[in-house]
């Protein structure tokens, strides 16, 4: 079975959001909650599905838009399927004890924002993490993967507006 250059560059993609979380990890378990280290997390999709979709258009110049979106959001589901896998292995196989870590990086980020948030609604948000058993779940990461496709559908719309524009 020979991969299309979407998949191959999906794969690309997965693999480059996972090694850059390897980092993270290995440099500082806590940076996996760090709000910047996150959204830095996002410049592989940025780049990759805009690729996947520049690609296909080069590739395919009667392409119509839905094609373009479609070769665009096969690169983030693959790349989206690569990184819960990532996420599963290290969080349930290699270092089970970031579980733990994340519930007290979560509580101790909603004691700081104490200020912010108002006495009541951070009482709230604590009870609610106390009571959610926030122990993730293969289960629950399922029901995170498939709203995290929506923005990965954005994103290659968009692009493809563009490429088609262009």
């Amino acid at each position: 079975m020979k991969l299309s250059d979407s998949k191959k560059t999906g794969v690309v993609c997965g693999l480059s959001v996972a090694l850059y979380m390897t980092v993270l990890w290995m440099l500082d378990k806590e940076l996996l909650w760090n709000p910047w280290a996150i959204n830095l997390s996002w410049l592989p999709y940025l780049f990759f599905v805009f690729v996947g979709v520049k690609n296909f258009s080069l590739q395919n110049p009667e392409a119509e838009f839905r094609d373009l979106v479609r070769e665009g959001f096969v690169v983030y589901l693959i790349a989206q399927i690569l990184y819960y896998l990532f996420y599963y292995l290290l969080f349930f196989e290699l270092d089970p004890t970031l579980i733990d870590l994340q519930v007290e990086v979560e509580l101790r980020r909603v004691e700081e924002s104490r200020g912010i948030l108002g006495e009541e609604r951070a009482d709230e948000m604590l009870r609610t993490l106390h009571d959610a058993a926030q122990r993730p779940s293969p289960g629950s990461l399922f029901r995170q993967f498939v709203p995290s496709l929506l923005p990965g559908f954005m994103l290659a719309a968009v692009y493809a507006l563009i490429v088609k524009k262009s």
